[in-house]
């Protein structure tokens, strides 16, 4: 008797109550694999991988498989734009942090479009790098001048009221934009959505800032230099991550205003001051350590820790959860 044929008389036996439910498993899982095997040896890899129409139209209809193919194939996608290999990777780094945050996370997007996301970005950009920083480090001119004096506390204090402000300031306006459009159109964004707004703004500032220091400042910036291979590792892998943590944090305070009451300019900034402040000295302290790489880990994770209680405050306030803490990444 073939296999088969063994299976549908243990299904008989069964059915007519002469074998129990727990043999029965027993004996179809113990004929099912000798099955495999047997199709294994006679077929080879074509047993068990074969061109199957309903799975293909599944993988295809399947967001992760075109995002895991999207982040594979950015680098080729943006050169055949006529990106730069450099530039390319500085964007694609952007975009790998920010799906890494998404589906980590597990951000509940309420009254959220994607368009938001994207025009959040676009004014990050434009006027943020090119108008609004330009305007604030000319400001704050001064307080740039301190990073190159060479004593600690002067140059942590350009780090953090120069470089800080200014910085936080660019990212944090396109988010208080979005939020205030959103309400126009009769969409109040909950945290969640306001978070994420920060951290994209954050991974969009990181990596634009970085394609325009390659271009204007050449290889060297504030004594850094820019073609170490340390340096660049530490610039594609790093800055969009730690710019998303700050701006994320600053994406939130704007979000608890936006959620309390009005987007007023006074109401905002009042309430706001101390996710700012706290934004740029975590930032500030950051850059004034960057250069002692045990003291950049420390400030780096305390960011991190910063942002994740964020999270968590923002799924509470929302009626979330905190599942995602307890998932397990591999």
């Amino acid at each position: 008797m073939n296999p088969h044929e063994m299976l549908a008389e243990y299904e008989r036996l069964f059915r007519a109550g002469i074998i129990s439910p727990e043999e029965y498993e027993r004996q179809v899982a113990r004929l099912k694999a000798e099955l495999r095997r047997q199709a294994v040896e006679e077929e080879g890899l074509g047993a068990v991988l074969h061109l199957d129409p309903l799975a293909v139209g599944r993988i295809l209809r399947s967001q992760v498989f075109w995002v895991v193919l999207l982040l594979a194939m950015m680098p080729f996608l943006l050169a055949a734009l006529g990106v730069s290999p450099e530039e390319g990777m500085i964007l694609y780094f952007a975009f790998l942090w920010f799906f890494l945050f998404l589906r980590l996370f597990r951000l509940e997007l309420r009254r959220s479009r994607p368009w938001d996301v994207s025009l959040v970005i676009a004014l990050v950009v434009f006027p943020g790098l090119t108008v609004v920083l330009p305007i604030l480090r000319l400001l704050l001119g001064p307080l740039y001048a301190m990073v190159e004096l060479p004593f600690l506390p002067f140059q942590w204090f350009g780090f953090v009221w120069g470089v800080g402000v200014t910085e936080e300031v660019t990212k944090a306006l396109p988010v208080f934009l979005v939020l205030a459009l959103a309400r126009r159109q009769g969409r109040r964004l909950g945290l969640q959505a306001s978070l994420l707004l920060g951290i994209a703004a954050g991974l969009a500032f990181a990596g634009f800032e970085n394609i325009l220091f390659s271009r204007q400042f050449g290889a060297r910036i504030w004594g850094i230099d820019f073609t170490r291979p340390d340096v660049v590792l530490s610039r594609l892998l790093m800055t969009p991550f730690l710019h998303s943590l700050w701006a994320g944090l600053m994406g939130f305070t704007l979000g608890l205003v936006n959620v309390s009451g009005s987007l007023g300019v006074l109401r905002t900034a009042r309430i706001a001051a101390p996710g700012l402040v706290l934004a740029t000295l975590l930032h500030g302290t950051y850059d004034t350590v960057a250069a002692v790489p045990i003291l950049a880990v420390l400030v780096g994770g305390v960011s991190y820790l910063v942002l994740v209680m964020a999270v968590l405050a923002a799924k509470s306030w929302e009626g979330g959860d905190a599942a995602f803490l307890n998932e397990r990444v591999i």
